[in-house]
């Protein structure tokens, strides 16, 4: 674990709630004190009113939040917070947290998830990686190393976002006139490698999409790994994870790792941070 993390998490002990509001779920994560999850859930976006998100269940003191769900689920998610009186923090992205740097023409306007996962792998690998969460949407993320002062630094270099393996078959069925609907696609339950000759509709587009996902991220790896004249990981997160690392892995021989709940960890570092700059400030006050 770097250093900076530990100290992190030994100086601030605090339980901490952190949600990640996505496209279409939301996902929530107690940490302890010793930075490590106790507590966790999902819910879909649509029945965040029905969570039970109280301190007096999961005993946090204080949350930090990314959403990227839209103005309305924010309302929302404040609405559910805002009796318990707690501190919460809405994380933005910044030009640069936790020793990465944030090369985005506009740092502010890449998603608050995107960014916290990209902090999360840095401080899980410290080396080059490709950065993938695989939910309703795909991100495809570069995180390149660089030394600075003779220190360590993640560069967040830029990134690609596809439909998701779900949206994309959607949109098809609603595009098309004789293409099967979504609800119609029959799912391989183990595709096979032979499986991007597909035979019967159904299978085309559910392959289709996957090797178009599991394409752009070799690609991305390729690139990545000119640029850094180094092999990066692959870390992959969100629902379909592992049916992606199931393909990739049959095309590349990167180490390619699921870390669940990636966004979460991130934001728990976000939050560590926060903290600890306010303690700096207020010791030399």
């Amino acid at each position: 674990m770097d250093e900076n993390v530990t100290n992190c998490r030994t100086v601030w002990r605090i339980m901490l709630l952190t949600i990640d509001a996505g496209n279409t779920r939301t996902k929530w994560a107690v940490f302890n004190e010793l930075g490590e999850i106790s507590k966790h859930g999902v819910c879909l976006n649509s029945e965040i009113d029905s969570a039970d998100l109280s301190p007096a269940l999961l005993g946090y003191k204080r949350a930090v939040i990314s959403n990227v769900a839209g103005e309305q689920h924010a309302i929302h998610l404040a609405g559910k917070l805002s009796p318990y009186h707690l501190p919460v923090h809405w994380v933005k992205a910044a030009p640069q947290v936790c020793h990465v740097i944030n090369r985005y023409t506009k740092p502010e306007t890449l998603g608050s998830d995107r960014w916290a996962a990209l902090i999360a792998t840095w401080n899980l690998k410290h080396a080059p990686c490709v950065v993938v969460n695989a939910g309703t949407a795909v991100t495809i993320d570069a995180l390149n190393s660089c030394e600075i002062n003779h220190e360590q630094y993640g560069e967040f270099i830029g990134g690609l976002i596809l439909p998701g393996l779900d949206l994309m078959q959607q949109s098809l069925g609603l595009a098309t006139a004789q293409l099967p609907k979504a609800d119609a696609v029959q799912v391989p339950v183990v595709p096979k490698s032979e499986d991007i000759f597909a035979k019967i509709t159904a299978d085309a587009i559910y392959n289709g999409a996957l090797h178009a996902i599991v394409g752009a991220i070799r690609q991305m790896v390729e690139t990545l790994m000119q640029h850094s004249q180094q092999v990066p990981y692959i870390i992959i997160s969100g629902g379909n994870a592992q049916i992606i690392k199931n393909v990739l892995t049959r095309y590349v021989t990167n180490q390619t790792i699921i870390v669940d709940n990636l966004v979460g960890q991130g934001l728990h570092l976000l939050a560590t941070s926060i903290s600890n700059e306010n303690t700096m400030k207020s010791d030399a006050q």
